[in-house]
């Protein structure tokens, strides 16, 4: 069984943030083979086109079929065409070869500068829109296709209407200029698919909605399914865009792989720091009374659903410690709230744990030249939370993020020592160290 592949025709941005460059990201990132047959090149970068070179309409000819006499093409999408000739030429070739089409009307960069001449309007709509499983505008490119002004969600529907009605078995007009709701109207029914604006850079994020969308269609996901994948894909594309050039800034395609890849490496690290905690076998007698918890963040968290814990904490079992469930990103507040405040002040420092308060513990750390900060919690303000309040003023009052930072508890408060650290498995090997110090000669703890 061939791999799933797909076309993408349209052009060449040689800032490698939109165009076929951004296609061929996003196919790559969908799990999906991208080929390509280049339209134009674009003298172009995050400031703007300065310049477009079109190819021959011959040149864009031998490109396709080279690539449909060879692969087997699920989905087809189109981006800058910039001629009517050709418009034309990729409206012939993919009728005889019969593929499916996702049509991205491009006009202009989101940098700025104009990806279709005038003249290509119109057969772009008598020629291509026929063809189209999906046409794929933003408001802009919408009036510009149907005439209608799109100012609103209910602009958007009846844009929508008018180019099935030109041909198209369907048109999502993205919301992205308007209140981030898509709106998907296919012969029969019309679907609100909203969304949420993120911050970053959109360099590029049409061409990666239409090439995910694609990807997703060629997937065989249903069309409502596959545009609602396709614009939570933009979004974290955007999410995650690098600040690359001096203008708008490039999406990053490879945004949720990255995301991915950081979970599965906070777990991996709350794994082998919790496999360290529980073989070492004096560890239950540090063990506080209202249990521990290992906690360990992704980069750049924004809240607790970004750290990942132990599902109900480490609790004391006779003289052994049991972990009490899995390991689940938001699995602990109480922690998380340790960590992103450790995280304001140094964002190296992502993992955190609890361990019984002791003035034997304490001096250990201080022995093994441990850095260490206290609070008291008859200091803390109204309405603020231990954990954020606690770390955040030792970080203020050392300068920097101490491994320890303790405190002697308060009304029905237990007093606790808390370890911070990179790492979740830097974490529970510096509990270890106190442990071993602490049971050294049979240290009293």
């Amino acid at each position: 069984m061939t791999h799933i592949t797909v076309l993408s025709i349209g052009g060449s941005d040689s800032g490698g943030g939109a165009g076929i460059q951004a296609d061929v990201k996003t196919f790559a990132a969908l799990d999906v083979h991208g080929t390509t047959a280049i339209t134009a090149i674009t003298a172009q970068n995050t400031l703007g086109v300065s310049q477009v070179f079109p190819l021959d309409p011959g040149q864009v000819q031998s490109q396709l079929e080279a690539v449909l006499e060879d692969f087997e093409i699920a989905f087809a999408k189109t981006g800058m065409l910039y001629s009517p000739e050709i418009v034309s030429l990729v409206a012939d070739v993919l009728r005889r070869w019969k593929v499916g089409l996702v049509l991205d009307p491009v006009m202009a960069a989101e940098a700025g500068g104009l990806l279709l001449g005038s003249r290509a309007r119109d057969p772009l709509v008598r020629e291509l829109i026929p063809l189209a499983a999906v046409v794929t505008p933003n408001i802009f490119e919408a009036r510009a296709l149907t005439g209608l002004p799109v100012r609103d969600r209910e602009g958007a529907v009846e844009a929508g209407k008018k180019i099935v009605e030109m041909g198209a078995q369907a048109a999502v007009v993205t919301g992205g200029h308007l209140d981030m709701t898509d709106v998907l109207v296919t012969a029969d029914q019309v679907h609100l698919l909203p969304g949420r604006r993120e911050a970053g850079g959109n360099h590029g994020v049409g061409c990666t909605y239409s090439a995910a969308l694609t990807a997703y269609l060629a997937r065989g996901l249903p069309m409502v399914e596959a545009a609602g994948k396709a614009q939570q894909f933009a979004a974290m594309a955007v999410a995650r865009s690098r600040p690359a050039g001096r203008g708008v800034h490039p999406v990053n395609q490879t945004g949720s792989l990255q995301d991915q890849a950081m979970r599965f490496s906070a777990l991996c690290s709350l794994d082998q720091g919790l496999t360290a905690l529980l073989d070492e076998p004096d560890f239950w007698e540090f063990i506080p009374e209202v249990g521990s918890n290992l906690a360990m963040a992704v980069p750049g968290a924004a809240g607790p659903e970004d750290v990942a814990a132990v599902e109900g904490r480490l609790v004391r079992a006779g003289r052994r410690v049991h972990q009490s469930g899995c390991l689940r990103f938001g699995a602990s507040n109480h922690m998380a709230r340790a960590v992103l405040a450790a995280m304001k002040f140094d964002p190296r420092v992502r993992a955190a744990m609890n361990l019984r308060h002791s003035q034997e513990m304490l001096n250990a750390a201080q022995e093994l030249g441990l850095s260490m900060a206290s609070f008291d919690r008859r200091d803390e303000p109204e309405g603020e939370e231990t954990m954020s309040w606690g770390v955040a003023k030792a970080a203020e009052e050392t300068g920097f993020v101490p491994e320890i930072v303790w405190d002697g508890g308060g009304l029905g408060k237990e007093p606790m020592i808390r370890l911070l650290g990179i790492d979740a498995l830097t974490v529970a090997a510096l509990a270890v160290r106190i442990v071993r110090f602490c049971k050294k000669g049979d240290r009293k703890i």
